[in-house]
C-alpha cells in the first residue's frame, strides 16, 4: 500500500521518491514483474500513469524521463478506456483500495466512486496463459494416469482370463461335450503342471479328467449311443424295454474254433482284438451299436436307440464294408504270422423289444423276441449256400437296392418248428461292380438265378435246373469259383424231378442232404 503525504497538484512533476515508490511496492508484493506490466494506477485521485489510452501517460517510462500527474478518471472512465484498449478483461488483473469484493452489503456506483483512493491495473496474460497451461499439463497427467490405469487393467483382466476364465470357459465346453459324448472330449491332453493356471483350476481339471477316465471306461462296456441317451435324460437307468423295428446283424468268424486250438491264449487275443476294434468302427461309423461280443461272433442292431428310417440299408452297407475290410486285416494278422480268417453275415428286420434288461443292480442294453434268432440262423445258413452275407425277405424288401447285386438264395420257414407259417425268401447280397463286363455277368446270373427259383417254387424242377445250370457258370466266370448254391440248386432239382414234393409244397427243402 503506498502512502502519500498531501494532495498533489495536477500536471506536477511526480516526485521520483514516489515513482521508486511505486516501483518498489509492485517488486516487494509480486505485482508488478517483467511478465506482467502496470497499464493503470491513480493515487489521490490523481492519475499516476494510464497506458490503456494511446495519449495517456504511460506506465513503463523511465526515471529518466519526468511523468506528471493527471486528472483523476471515475471508474466508469477507466472501463471505457478499456474497452477501447486492446487488451482483453479476462487477462487483466484489478487491485482497488480499499478492498469491497468481501462486503455482503451492496454499494451504489457513486459510493464506490467515493470510497475508491486507489486503483490499479496489471496485465495477467502472461498468467492466464501460465494457467491455461497449467490446466493442458494436468488434463494430459490425468489421460496418462487414465490410460496407465487401463493398461494396468487390461494386464489384470488378460491374466484373470487366460488363467481362470479360460480354463473355466475350457472345462464348461468340455462337459457340453461330454455330454454328447464326443470322442475327443474323451482324451486327456491338459497339461496339469501349468504354472500360469491356479492350483484350484489344475484341482478342478485333474478330477474332471478322473471323470472323463471313468465315463470313457464305461462306454467300453455299454454302447456309445445308450450312455449318450442315458446322459442326456437325466435319470438313472432303469429296467425298461420297448417295442422296436430295427435291423439284426449276426456275424460269426469261419472255423474260428479250429483255429484258436492251434493257437496260444495270447495270440487268439490280439486276433479277436484287432477283429474287433476294425468291426466295431465300421458298425460306429453307420449309425449301429455293438450290443455284445458273443465268443467270436458279433451283434449288433440298427435303428435303436438311435432312430434311423434307413435302418436296413445302412446295416447291409456296413456288413459288405466288414466284409471289404477283411482284405486289410488278414494282411496285418500275416504279418504278424497269425492266420487269416472270413467271416459270415446274418442280416434280418423286424420287430423286437430293445431296452435295458436285466436285474436292478446289474443291467444290460440287448434285444429279446422270436425275430432274435434269425440273425444267427441266417449267418449258419451261409456255410450251405458257400455264401458270406444273407439277408431276411423283410430287409431285402425295405432296403435301398441302388449300389447293390442281390438274388433269392433259397425259401426257409421263420423259425424251425414254425411249420404253419408262411415260407419267406432268403437273398444273398453283395456290393456291385463297377466294370461293365462285370456288371454284365452279375445281372445276367441274379437274373437267370431268380428265374430259376421262381420256377423252382412252383415244381417247373426241368426249367428250373436249365436257369441254375446257367447262373452256375455266370457266377464261375464272375468269381473263378464253382457257384455253390447254383449247384445245391441243381441237386435239388434232380432229386424232386426222381420224386415230386407235395402240391402244397411252400418251396422249402424237406428233405436231407
Amino acid at each position: 500500500y503506498l502512502k502519500m503525504t498531501g494532495t498533489p497538484e495536477l500536471n506536477a512533476t511526480i516526485p521520483d521518491a514516489i515513482r521508486r515508490q511505486v516501483q518498489t511496492w509492485g517488486v516487494q508484493d509480486g505485482w508488478a514483474r517483467p511478465s506482467r506490466p502496470l497499464l493503470y494506477l491513480d493515487l489521490q485521485r490523481h492519475v499516476y500513469c494510464n497506458s490503456l489510452r494511446p495519449e495517456g501517460p504511460s506506465c513503463s517510462l523511465p526515471l529518466s524521463e519526468p511523468m506528471r500527474w493527471q486528472p483523476k478518471r471515475t471508474l466508469v472512465e477507466v472501463d471505457q478506456d478499456l474497452e477501447k484498449s486492446p487488451y482483453r478483461q479476462n487477462d487483466l488483473l484489478l487491485l482497488r483500495e480499499p478492498d469491497f469484493s468481501q462486503q455482503d452489503v451492496g454499494i451504489s456506483a457513486s459510493e464506490l466512486e467515493n470510497r475508491t483512493e486507489a486503483v490499479a491495473l496489471f496485465l495477467n496474460r502472461a498468467d492466464t496463459e501460465a494457467s491455461a497451461r497449467d490446466s493442458i499439463i494436468t488434463t494430459f497427467g490425468v489421460l496418462f494416469l487414465i490410460i496407465f490405469g487401463i493398461s494396468l487393467l487390461t494386464r489384470d483382466l488378460n491374466y484373470l482370463s487366460k488363467n481362470l476364465l479360460k480354463p473355466l470357459v475350457e472345462l464348461s465346453d468340455e462337459v457340453e461335450s461330454i455330454t454328447r459324448l464326443q470322442l475327443a472330449a474323451t482324451t486327456n491332453t491338459h497339461d496339469e503342471n501349468q504354472p500360469a493356471v491356479t492350483s484350484e483350476i489344475r484341482l478342478l481339471r485333474r478330477r474332471f479328467d478322473n471323470m472323463k477316465t471313468a465315463i470313457r471306461s464305461w462306454g467300453k462296456y455299454v454302447p456309445w449311443p445308450v450312455v449318450q441317451l442315458m446322459m442326456r435324460k437325466d435319470a438313472e437307468a432303469n429296467i425298461e424295454v420297448s417295442e422296436r423295428k430295427v435291423t439284426m446283424f449276426f456275424s460269426d468268424i469261419a472255423s474260428f474254433t479250429t483255429i484258436v486250438e492251434s493257437m496260444p491264449p495270447q495270440k487268439s487275443l490280439l486276433l479277436l482284438s484287432r477283429y474287433f476294434q476294425e468291426m466295431s468302427k465300421i458298425v460306429d461309423q453307420h449309425g449301429g451299436i455293438v450290443v455284445e461280443f458273443i465268443g467270436d461272433a458279433i451283434l449288433c442292431i440298427y435303428g435303436a436307440p438311435v432312430v434311423n428310417d434307413k435302418h436296413p440299408t445302412v446295416a447291409v452297407m456296413a456288413a459288405v464294408e466288414m466284409l471289404a475290410a477283411m482284405t486289410g486285416i488278414n494282411q496285418w494278422l500275416h504279418r504278424r504270422g497269425l492266420p487269416t480268417i472270413s467271416i459270415r453275415c446274418g442280416i434280418h428286420t423286424g420287430e423286437v423289444l430293445v431296452g435295458n434288461m436285466g436285474m436292478q443292480y446289474r443291467i444290460k442294453y440287448g434285444i429279446v423276441g422270436d425275430e432274435t434268432s434269425m440273425p444267427g440262423r441266417l449267418e449258419e445258413l451261409n456255410k450251405t449256400y458257400g455264401t458270406q452275407l444273407l439277408v431276411s425277405e423283410s430287409t431285402h424288401s425295405e432296403m435301398e437296392i441302388e449300389g447293390f447285386v442281390s438274388r433269392p438264395i433259397d425259401f426257409i420257414r421263420p423259425s424251425e418248428s414254425a411249420q404253419e407259417r408262411e415260407s419267406q425268401q432268403i437273398f444273398e447280397v453283395w456290393k456291385s461292380n463297377k466294370k461293365p463286363s462285370k456288371a454284365s455277368l452279375e445281372e445276367k446270373a441274379t437274373d437267370m438265378y431268380a428265374e430259376g427259383m421262381q420256377h423252382y417254387r412252383h415244381r417247373r424242377f426241368s426249367e428250373a435246373k436249365d436257369c441254375f445250370t446257367t447262373a452256375g457258370k455266370a457266377m464261375h466266370k464272375l468269381t473263378g469259383t464253382q457257384d455253390t448254391a447254383s449247384a445245391l440248386m441243381l441237386n435239388r432239382c434232380a432229386s424232386y424231378l426222381e420224386m415230386p414234393p407235395p402240391e402244397n409244397w411252400d418251396g422249402v427243402w424237406d428233405r436231407s442232404s
